[in-house]
């Protein structure tokens, strides 16, 4: 088994994973509650998305400079106990339709609050040799609870919506009980930062600010920025799936799209260990790039089937290729970020590519309200084509710049 040597700390967080991912009632149907339980039109969900989305930049940068400074694992329990506390909040004033929309901001901010430290424990905890087994273990303990939370959510969604806010908020308060008791800071220290310094590694410490860190590695800037633009494209098809499983089979929409998120999850639980095993001696690179064109293929399809069973295939081939994308992306970023600027890195890069994900929903709105699911589906996937060509460009500038075959 490839997670089988890991240490028990990795164990520990890919455990703290899978309950965020048993508790995530609210993301998955943050689209049809807007729409459905508020009332809101396409194009005011996209836009309250986008804001709420927005939100995770003032959490993420002010968190950030402190997880690197002080503390990982505190900035995380303090960040998580107020995303929870504003989750049962918001479900104990689900009457109160005028309040809801400001708790569910508050939410978004301390969760983005939260992401830059957790970023940083998870890259803490692994090294330059198990990363990417051990982010993997990450991302499939997380599905396996994926494949439970949406489940529950559909049957909830109708006739208990409350239920989705207080319990996301009872189980991210457990998970934070967890990360007390069983996670350790490893938050390096400067003797630490000393001798990486010395080191060859390309995720060695580096003196100055984080803006030096960017100048310094324009590949893997511009490659962030083509992260951002693959964010607008899967935001936008990942908004418009709900309201069109809502448009096709109208009350049973919410149940289908359950059963499409648990889908999606089974096959991730599935798919993982075998593509890991399958692609350990695969740059990421040219990984990333196949699962691009495997989620080009989904959604130009998608909008011209309307039958569950052909959706739920297009779900199992998009879900493959975000397996190759989901274990790869964050290892081979994490391999590129100096070791004293994990958390700064990483608020600044959930920054670019949460911009896509915060514009997708926007603009998906207004074309759905305009023009319909089959052009938000064409549109998506017109820009999955336009980064899969300039990822291209990319792996031949690191090519010249190492002398390897990326």
């Amino acid at each position: 088994m490839i997670y089988s040597k890991l240490p028990k700390g990795i164990w520990a967080l890919a455990l703290i994973n899978f309950i965020n991912g048993a508790g995530n009632f609210i993301f998955p149907f943050l689209t049809l509650f807007l729409t459905i339980k508020l009332g809101y039109s396409a194009t005011y969900a996209g836009i309250f998305t986008m804001i709420s989305l927005s939100m995770y930049v003032p959490g993420s940068l002010f968190s950030s400079h402190i997880a690197d400074k002080v503390s990982r694992k505190k900035v995380m329990i303090i960040s998580q106990i107020l995303c929870g506390m504003a989750m049962i909040l918001c479900g104990l004033m689900m009457e109160q339709k005028e309040i809801v929309p400001y708790l569910m901001l508050l939410i978004f901010l301390f969760d983005g609050a939260t992401d830059p430290a957790r970023a940083a424990i998870h890259a803490d905890h692994t090294t330059f040799n198990n990363r990417k087994e051990a982010f993997s273990l990450f991302y499939l303990a997380y599905n396996i609870g994926f494949a439970i939370g949406p489940m529950i959510a559909g049957i909830l969604f109708n006739n208990y919506p409350k239920w989705l806010f207080l319990g996301n908020g009872i189980i991210t308060l457990f998970a934070t009980l967890c990360v007390a008791f069983l996670i350790e800071d490893k938050k390096p220290t400067d003797k630490d930062l000393d001798e990486s310094m010395n080191s060859n590694q390309s995720d060695k410490a580096v003196e100055g600010s984080i803006f030096k860190v960017f100048k310094e590695r324009p590949l893997l800037l511009t490659y962030i920025g083509i992260s951002s633009i693959f964010g607008v494209g899967i935001a936008m098809a990942f908004f418009a799936l709900p309201l069109y499983l809502t448009d096709l089979f109208d009350s049973f929409g919410p149940a289908y799209y359950g059963r499409i998120m648990s889908l999606n999850a089974i096959t991730v639980i599935i798919c993982t260990p075998l593509l890991v095993r399958f692609s350990s001696n695969k740059h990421p690179l040219r990984l990333i790039s196949f699962s691009m064109i495997l989620y080009i293929i989904s959604y130009l399809t998608m909008g011209y089937v309307n039958t569950f069973f052909f959706i739920a295939g297009l779900v199992v081939l998009f879900s493959i290729g975000e397996v190759f994308s989901a274990t790869n992306h964050s290892y081979f970023v994490m391999n590129q970020t100096p070791l004293g600027h994990r958390a700064r890195f990483s608020s600044i890069q959930s920054i670019l590519e949460g911009a896509g994900f915060a514009v997708g929903p926007l603009l998906g709105g207004a074309i759905i309200d305009n023009h319909g699911f089959l052009t938000i589906f064409i549109t998506s996937s017109s820009l999955l084509i336009f980064c899969f060509f300039a990822l291209q460009l990319i792996r031949i500038g690191y090519s010249k710049k190492d002398g390897t075959k990326y």
